[in-house]
């Protein structure tokens, strides 16, 4: 997994410099209003969708492998008036699934923007293991804030949010385990760097950590272990 992180990256960071020229050729743009995590006041009543995907490594604790099947991310943001906003996404590896809809209130002073938001979630997971049905479910609050900073050409955003579980249950067979409501469940922080390829297409490239006692497309183990876990992913999304 890490391997293949590093080469990631690396081809991103060579590819940088070949894309730069591409851009010279296409009209300029302010790339805070086309940006979809970097704060700023959306087009009112405008939807903005971008598409892509993140890796993730799961702790040893939990599998001795990383998960190598990358998770859809699918991000979605709709303009509101008085510098409001809705963001909703969807993300999934059929296994694991989760949608969240939220509210973003956005403030932009110059090259620099901030903004407070809530997000709330409902993750879905189902899986066949020895002859039974396992069905885990789990609706969490995801309260978080942004700060924003751009040039001509990039966007960077650190977006930092708490989780806390507010309802979840895991069924396998005809047992049932229901956990407490309402459980502080740990902190995220990411970093997202946002540039125009082309024309007022962006692309996406961000770095999650998590500190996390449970981590939903790992819903299948929720039951075994009650400490926090460093999870880190790689975003990669495509703004539509």
């Amino acid at each position: 997994m890490r391997s293949s992180l590093r080469c990631l990256l690396l081809a991103i960071v060579i590819g940088i410099p070949v894309i730069l020229p591409a851009q010279e050729k296409s009209p300029p743009i302010d790339i805070g209003k086309e940006s979809m995590y970097f704060p700023h006041h959306y087009r009112t009543y405008k939807l903005q969708t971008g598409l892509g995907f993140y890796m993730t490594k799961l702790p040893y604790d939990w599998v001795e492998n990383a998960l190598e099947a990358p998770l859809v991310d699918l991000q979605l943001t709709f303009g509101l008036p008085a510098g409001f906003s809705l963001a909703g996404s969807l993300n999934t590896i059929v296994v694991s699934n989760q949608v969240t809809l939220g509210a973003r209130w956005n403030y932009i002073h110059k090259n620099f923007s901030f903004n407070l938001g809530y997000d709330l979630g409902y993750a879905l997971g189902t899986m066949n293991i020895g002859g039974f049905k396992n069905t885990g479910m789990m609706i969490s609050h995801y309260p978080n804030f942004s700060v924003g900073f751009k040039t001509r050409t990039l966007a960077f955003t650190f977006k930092g949010e708490a989780v806390v579980i507010g309802w979840g249950q895991m069924k396998t067979g005809e047992n049932l385990m229901v956990k407490p409501s309402n459980v502080f469940d740990g902190v995220t922080g990411a970093v997202y760097m946002e540039q125009r390829i082309f024309r007022k297409k962006i692309l996406i490239i961000g770095f999650k950590e998590n500190y996390l006692k449970y981590y939903w497309p790992a819903w299948m183990i929720f039951p075994t272990f009650d400490r926090y876990y460093y999870i880190p992913e790689l975003h990669l999304i495509w703004v539509l």
